[in-house]
């Protein structure tokens, strides 16, 4: 969000929050104490309930307003002893690309690389071609990954998580007679 939304979150809820603060008030101080001269409504709770809303209301623009933004890591930050490196997550997710293509059984594929403390986890949904043990796939290519990410990077893999969405077919042109 960007501080100019920020700040106008936060005017509207200090605004909101005052003007349900006046209007309990009117119903307690009436007929111009607080110099609102507002007619007849002191009487009437409606304007005590308004007041309230108003003022419970107003502090939730208030609150998205001030509250920090959790931004997600766009970069891996490696310390070393000349200074520091980052490596960003599209670099990361390419990385995964370049062995996910290396693999003859997988056809098609998309992958994501999220950055924890305890490591890398990263989230492949494959497709694959027919006639191939899943479980014997899946694990290689978990694996490779692992491996590949950790030895080229040198950050720790914590997850690879293989998800197999589909199995293609080859397309075999039929002769018609």
């Amino acid at each position: 969000m960007t501080a100019i939304r920020r700040l106008l979150l936060v005017v509207l809820g200090l605004l909101m929050i005052g003007t349900g603060f006046f209007l309990m008030l009117e119903t307690i101080y009436p007929h111009g104490r607080l110099g609102l001269h507002l007619p007849a409504f002191h009487e009437q709770p409606a304007f005590l309930y308004t007041g309230g809303a108003l003022l419970l209301l107003g502090f939730i623009p208030l609150l998205l307003g001030t509250s920090p933004s959790k931004k997600k890591p766009e970069a891996v930050l490696l310390t070393g002893p000349l200074g520091e490196v980052r490596i960003s997550l599209l670099a990361l997710e390419n990385m995964v690309l370049r062995v996910v293509q290396q693999m003859r059984e997988i056809r098609d594929s998309s992958r994501r690389v999220l950055y924890t403390p305890q490591g890398l986890v990263v989230y492949l949904h494959v497709r694959v071609l027919p006639d191939h043990k899943l479980p014997d796939l899946t694990a290689e290519l978990q694996n490779s990954v692992k491996n590949y990410l950790e030895d080229i990077t040198g950050i720790i893999v914590k997850e690879v998580k293989v998800s197999v969405e589909n199995i293609i077919l080859d397309q075999v042109p039929v002769k018609v007679k």
